[in-house]
C-alpha cells in the first residue's frame, strides 16, 4: 500500500497523542507525515515521556534542526486537542486509502486481462499485518532469541524430518520419471495433513489413481482413510488456485506434481515456469509450506545429484530453500539432499524402501565409518 498523507490536522492530532501517551508511538509512519512532522515524530519517540521542550531541544540538538524551525509547529501541536479515538480515526483513513488501492489495483489488472486474486489478497494481508514501529535487533531480542526455524514433521521419515529440519519453506523434489517422486510427495502431504490443511495440484496421476493407490496404503480401510486425508484437498488444474487460497488461508501447505505440467506458453516455456516459482515463492512469504515436484533434465538421467538438475526451469535452484533429489540404488532409492537452507546437512541422507507399493520406509545412511543402511524403529 502506498503512502498515506495526512492532513495536517489528522498528523498534529496524532503527534499530539502521542506526546500525551494516549496514541501508541507506532500509530503513524514517517513517510506519512510533512517534514516537519517527521522531524517532530523522530524526536517524541527518541525521547520517553517528550514535552514540547524536550522535543524542541532534541530537534536542535540531535538532529541539527534549528529551534525557530519547530517551534511554531510545537506551539500549533500544544493546542490540539487529542485523544485514543485519534488512532481509530486514522485506521479509518487507513481502510479508506487500502480500498482505493484495491479498485486500482484491480482496474489495472482487468485493463491488462488478468485477474490475480492472491496478489489482491497479498495487498489486504500485507497491509493488516505491517508493523510500522522500527526497532532495532537488539530490543527485538532483549526477552531472548526466536526459536529456531521448525517445519512440519514427516513422522513417516523421522530421520529425513530431521536433517531438513520439516517441511517449511519451499522444497523442491526432483528425479527420473518413475523413482517415486509422487509416492514420497503423497506420503508426505499424508503426514502434514495431520497437522494443517494441504492443497495438492495433480497432474501427473489423477484422482481414481491416487485413491487407488491410497487404497493400499491403508490397506482398504475407508474408515482410516477418511480420517487421514479430511484436510487434504486435491485438484487436477491450477486454475482455481486463488479461489483455493481463499479458502485454505495459511499456515497450509502446497503439492505441485508437477512443475512442468503447469499451463504456461509453449513459446516461452522457461520463463513461464519460473514465473510460476516466483509466484509460489510470494505464497510462500504468506506463511504456506511449498512442496514442488520436478523432473530433472534428461543430461542428469543416472548422473550425481546436484542442485541444477530441476528441467526447463533454472529459478528452482535460486528459491527453494530445501532441495531433495531421489536417485535410483540397489537398495532401494537414495535420497539426496541438495540444498537445505536451514540446515548444515547435505549429501545422501536416507535409502528409501517401498513398504507398500506407494509408502516408504526409511533406511538412515550413517555417515561415520560404516556407510550400510540400518533401518529406523
Amino acid at each position: 500500500m502506498k503512502p498515506l498523507k495526512l492532513s495536517s490536522d489528522l498528523e498534529m492530532a496524532i503527534l499530539s497523542g502521542m506526546m500525551k501517551g494516549v496514541v501508541p508511538k507506532d500509530a503513524v509512519r514517517a513517510d506519512e507525515l510533512s517534514k516537519i512532522g517527521r522531524i517532530v515524530l523522530a524526536s517524541i519517540v527518541a525521547l520517553d515521556k517528550p514535552t514540547a521542550a524536550d522535543v524542541a531541544l532534541h530537534a536542535s540538538e540531535v538532529l541539527g534542526v534549528s529551534k525557530d524551525a519547530v517551534s511554531g509547529y510545537l506551539l500549533a501541536l500544544a493546542q490540539t486537542t487529542a485523544g485514543v479515538e485519534t488512532a481509530d480515526i486514522l485506521n479509518k483513513v487507513r481502510d479508506k486509502q487500502l480500498l482505493i488501492d484495491l479498485v486500482n489495483e484491480a482496474g489495472s489488472q482487468l485493463t491488462k486481462g488478468t485477474m490475480d486474486l492472491s496478489l489482491l489478497s497479498g495487498l489486504i494481508q500485507s497491509e493488516g499485518k505491517a508493523s510500522h514501529a522500527l526497532s532495532s535487533v537488539a530490543e527485538r531480542v532483549k526477552d531472548g532469541l526466536p526459536p529456531k526455524p521448525t517445519g512440519y514433521p514427516i513422522n513417516s521419515l523421522p530421520y529425513l524430518t530431521r536433517t531438513s529440519g520439516g517441511v517449511m519453506g519451499l522444497w523442491a523434489l526432483g528425479g527420473e520419471p518413475g523413482v517415486g517422486k509422487s509416492t514420497l510427495a503423497w506420503q508426505i502431504a499424508l503426514d502434514v495433513g495431520q497437522l494443517v490443511p494441504v492443497l495438492v495440484y495433480d497432474f501427473e496421476n489423477g484422482f481414481a489413481v491416487m485413491m487407488d493407490h491410497t487404497r493400499d496404503i491403508f490397506k482398504d480401510n475407508l474408515p482410516r482413510i477418511r480420517e487421514w486425508t479430511k484436510q487434504i484437498y486435491m485438484r487436477d488444474s491450477i486454475r482455481s488456485l486463488d479461489s483455493d487460497l481463499a479458502r485454505v488461508p495459511a499456515p497450509a501447505m502446497i503439492v505441485v506434481d508437477s512443475i512442468q505440467k503447469l499451463p504456461g506458453s509453449v513459446e516461452h516455456r522457461r520463463s513461464s515456469l519460473d514465473r510460476w516459482v516466483h509466484r509460489l515463492e510470494y505464497l510462500k512469504k504468506r506463511g504456506y509450506a511449498i512442496l514442488l515436484v520436478s523432473e530433472i533434465g534428461r543430461a542428469s538421467y543416472g548422473g550425481d545429484a546436484y542442485i541444477g538438475a530441476y528441467k526447463e526451469t533454472g529459478e528452482i535452484e535460486y528459491s527453494a530453500d530445501f532441495g531433495l533429489q531421489l536417485l535410483e540404488s540397489s537398495g532401494g532409492v537414495e535420497a539426496n539432499i541438495v540444498k537445505n537452507r536451514h540446515r548444515p546437512f547435505r549429501g545422501p541422507v536416507a535409502i528409501l524402501q517401498r513398504k507398500q507399493a506407494w509408502r516408504f520406509k526409511e533406511l538412515a545412511i550413517e555417515r561415520s565409518d560404516s556407510m550400510e543402511p540400518q533401518e529406523i524403529n
